[in-house]
């Protein structure tokens, strides 16, 4: 008689506040990546697919990986700790954006490129050149408002295509 097939970690019932031990992380990976070996990217994977598993439920989750020394395990943040986790992230991205954009300006030598991968890396340039740039005259914006006293228009919202269509 074959084994049934039980799922090591019960993702459906996972609660705000708690969190996920590695142990119960290394047995979700087995059982969702079986082919695959544990690699540095793997506790990312394994947060992406816990998320993505709530999403489909309608119950998302925010997720933060903590790691101290070789142990590590995910922890499920509450509705008040989320916003400063997530804002922390976005503005993060927007600097790893800005640092990238500013090194296809600096740290390629167009001496080693033909033309075409000449084109291709001015495409590229001007491309993040045009998103840093928004980027910051954002920021600056918001920022201008804030001290005027004034708030961000809560229609940005809607405007911004962050909140997908179908919810």
């Amino acid at each position: 008689m074959p084994k049934p097939n039980i799922h090591p970690l019960d993702w459906r019932n996972l609660e705000k506040g708690s969190s996920i031990s590695q142990e119960e992380i290394m047995e979700f990976w087995k059982y969702h990546f079986p082919e695959e070996k544990w690699n540095e990217f793997s506790l990312m994977r394994v947060k992406e697919k816990i998320q993505k598993l709530r999403a489909e439920i309608n119950s998302p989750l925010v997720l933060k990986q903590v790691k101290i020394g070789e142990k590590f395990s995910l922890q499920i943040l509450t509705d008040k700790e989320a916003p400063d986790y997530l804002s922390s992230q976005a503005t993060a991205g927007i600097r790893k954006q800005r640092r990238n954009a500013r090194r296809l300006l600096t740290d390629i030598d167009v001496d080693n490129l033909n033309d075409s991968e000449k084109r291709s890396l001015e495409t590229k340039q001007v491309h993040h050149a045009f998103i840093a740039s928004a980027a910051d005259g954002a920021r600056k914006h918001s920022l201008q408002m804030q001290r005027k006293g004034q708030s961000l228009p809560k229609s940005l919202i809607n405007k911004s295509k962050l909140i997908p269509p179908d919810s």
